[in-house]
């Protein structure tokens, strides 16, 4: 059986105690793949890097890669980051302390202060995808698109970073792209939890159709 690998966001890893098959897992069923979940709440291509280190995309025949929610979420200008992957209790003290600091942020509106900018700026988010499917040729690689938000200010920003994507597959041989945005908007009650931005099962349900739908014509 031809293996594949997951990476993304809260979006493919799913939420704790989901019952329900979330995208990768429906997909690679019906393909007939051995999935590899890489997926990881809050994060974005900094951590893909992370993970392409510990499971490189090489090593699979099939890499979905889901990112961009984080990536292009807006935060004040030299906002510190701290990686989710790998963690370790340093880590994870240190992003309590950020997390301390962005509310603060709020209150002494230091986006408005000193800038706001995307959590992961559009050309190193472009820039760490290059490196993973640059570093696997032989892998077929599959972008999957951001899905909208219900916080609709946010959604301005996702669509182009899904726009950067569409762009990258039309650049190498052994990349497709899968645009799922306008679909999970449409049917937007059904596919979006209320908290605007999980998915629901019909969600995932959707996403996996539309990249079956790929997969079989490539």
């Amino acid at each position: 059986m031809n293996r594949a690998i997951a990476y993304g966001d809260c979006n493919t890893e799913g939420l704790k105690g989901e019952c329900f098959p979330l995208w990768p897992q429906i997909v690679c069923e019906s393909e007939a793949l051995e999935l590899t979940n890489c997926g990881h709440t809050m994060s974005t291509t900094r951590e893909l890097l992370e993970y392409n280190r510990a499971f490189p995309a090489s090593q699979y025949a099939v890499a979905f890669v889901q990112y961009g929610l984080v990536d292009s979420w807006l935060t004040f200008r030299g906002a510190p980051y701290v990686l989710y992957y790998p963690d370790f209790p340093l880590r994870k003290l240190a992003r309590k302390l950020v997390k301390k600091l962005k509310k603060l942020a709020r209150v002494w509106q230091l986006q408005k202060r000193l800038g706001a900018v995307e959590q992961v700026p559009l050309s190193e988010y472009v820039d760490n995808l290059h490196q993973v499917i640059v570093s696997a040729p032989k892998t077929r690689f599959i972008l999957v698109a951001t899905a909208p938000n219900l916080d609709e200010p946010r959604n301005p920003r996702i669509k182009v970073y899904n726009e950067a994507l569409a762009r990258i597959a039309e650049s190498h041989d052994n990349v497709m792209y899968v645009d799922v945005y306008e679909d999970i908007w449409a049917h937007r009650d059904l596919t979006l939890m209320e908290d605007g931005t999980h998915l629901t099962a019909a969600g995932h349900e959707r996403i996996a159709a539309k990249i079956i739908s790929v997969l079989k014509q490539g």
